[in-house]
């Protein structure tokens, strides 16, 4: 325990000066084995790691399993194990069925992926991480699936809901509260950390994020701790076994007050000591694009200078119905790592990004550093915060939609001032056919040089409609930008959709 605890205390203090980067791919349970029968070899393995060297990636987090084991579990069940009752199982598309026979080929062949990755990522410099999902519940109205779990199917009384319906994924979540829940998920973490040589470990509770009984969150919280304390004595046995630090991750909502009152007080954690990294991070529908990081370093005090907060997206974003998720391209990428060094976040988690090549490919090249996006192609939406479930404490923050029958104020958040260029207020509706006459738009006050329709309105949540209007580089302030809009013809519409973006043009006078 000496020598762990001095290398403990020497990582500590290498986080308090700062001098870790963290741009963070997440590898979900299924990406990779979805790829063609070629791929499951030892080379290709290594290829998939290659592609990320001398690229912005600093750590690699694997995600083994999510319901079912990717791998040959034999503390869970793997996907391709039968189930229960012998019944046909449902695959859902034949991507599912590749990843369920890529897996077993390669237990088969006795090639394990995770090994491969992480002895790869050492080679290359990139740190090796595993990432747990604590209560995933993908189809769980669909009784066959292949991902559910026997344990599940057998243990109804586990559920957050008792025998529900199953319509409600989250209903049917494992309670925590059970003894047996925490025994189960922790047979998987001894496992993991007895299989792998990970450089750290994360306890992922935002896929998904219900975990207590329904109404007492708040209160049975203290079963999670139960659990992330017992994974941090765990982690401890196994820095001396393998003699070198292993840190603790938690991925919990974006903000400390929701977490707590869901039950994941992180704050509390990161003061006893059971955790060295919090990732705020959204659930899904919509990437935050605000992020409050000061709340979480407030409220974690001294220790705020050793805990990084690390800022987590998914692959889309919305500003909520009726506007569609959009998923994400390079631009709104860029857009949002902005708004994050902005907000002061110690490192980037980007989460299903892999799903898409190109734009994930273009990231990792060029990276998502302060100065690299500065001056790149930027888009900010207006999102909202994505608990899942509407909390009590601290709302969503929902701006959109809103009517036009009077005069609207929005304020978006849009990180460093560009040092060229002009700017662009777009602003998308439900209703189709909108021209561009009887709008007064301002941003922070001063008026547009050019407004313009946009063709391709569904490219923003799915609108009928889109309006472009532009602005001098000098109405735009650093950070927090409000934008009025008000009908000038009194005609009314929704308004579904609102971002600014950089815009590389030469600056042009009023239209008429």
């Amino acid at each position: 325990m000496k020598f762990s605890g001095i290398l403990s205390l020497l990582l500590l203090t290498s986080l308090a000066m700062g001098e870790e980067k963290w741009l963070v791919i997440n590898e979900d349970n299924d990406h990779y084995f979805k790829q063609d029968a070629q791929w499951m070899t030892r080379e290709h393995l290594q290829g998939y790691i290659d592609a990320m060297a001398e690229t912005h990636v600093t750590h690699f987090f694997m995600c083994p399993q999510g319901q079912r084991a990717s791998y040959d579990s034999q503390a869970t069940e793997p996907v391709w194990e039968g189930i229960v009752g012998g019944e046909e199982v449902s695959y859902g598309g034949p991507e599912n069925v590749r990843w369920v026979t890529n897996c077993k080929t390669l237990a088969e062949k006795g090639i394990d992926p995770y090994t491969v990755w992480i002895e790869r990522c050492r080679e290359k410099k990139i740190s090796p991480w595993m990432t747990m999902r604590m209560n995933d519940v993908h189809f769980t109205d669909n009784w066959t699936y292949f991902r559910n779990l026997n344990f599940w199917r057998e243990n109804p009384q586990l559920w957050r809901v008792p025998n529900c319906s199953r319509k409600n994924w989250n209903d049917c979540a494992f309670n925590y509260a059970h003894q047996e829940v925490r025994d189960y998920h922790l047979g998987i973490v001894r496992e993991l950390f007895q299989r792998y040589d990970f450089d750290g470990f994360e306890l992922d509770w935002m896929r998904f994020c219900l975990h207590l009984t329904p109404g007492k969150a708040q209160e049975e919280g203290k079963y999670l701790t139960e659990v992330v304390r017992q994974v941090r004595q765990i982690a401890r046995e196994w820095e001396v076994k393998r003699g070198h630090p292993i840190r603790i991750s938690v991925r919990v909502p974006v903000n400390p007050n929701v977490a707590r009152e869901m039950g994941m007080d992180a704050v509390a954690w990161a003061k006893e000591g059971l955790v060295d990294v919090i990732v705020a991070s959204c659930f899904f529908s919509s990437g935050d694009y605000d992020i409050p990081v000061a709340l979480w370093k407030e409220q974690l005090g001294e220790m705020a200078s050793r805990i990084p907060i690390l800022v987590g997206i998914d692959n889309g974003v919305t500003p909520g119905s009726p506007a569609s998720r959009t998923t994400l391209d390079h631009a709104l990428y860029n857009g949002w790592a902005a708004n994050m060094h902005y907000l002061k976040a110690d490192g980037l988690y980007l989460f299903n990004l892999v799903y898409l090549p190109a734009v994930f490919q273009g990231v990792i090249t060029k990276g998502l550093e302060r100065e690299t996006i500065r001056n790149a192609p930027r888009r900010h939406p207006i999102s909202y915060h994505d608990y899942m479930t509407r909390p009590t404490h601290g709302d969503e923050g929902r701006q959109l939609p809103k009517k036009t029958d009077r005069e609207i104020s929005l304020k978006i958040l849009f990180g460093s001032k560009p040092e060229r260029g002009n700017v662009e207020v777009i602003l998308a509706f439900q209703e189709k056919g909108l021209e561009r006459e009887g709008w007064d738009v301002t941003l922070q006050g001063e008026k547009p040089l050019s407004c313009e329709v946009i063709p391709q309105a569904q490219r923003y949540g799915s609108a009928g409609s889109a309006l472009r209007w532009t602005f001098p580089l000098s109405a735009v302030e650093e950070g927090y930008n409000t934008v009025h809009l008000r009908p000038t013809d009194g005609k009314t519409a929704l308004l579904i959709w609102a971002e600014m973006a950089s815009c590389f043009v030469k600056e042009t006078k009023m239209s008429k």
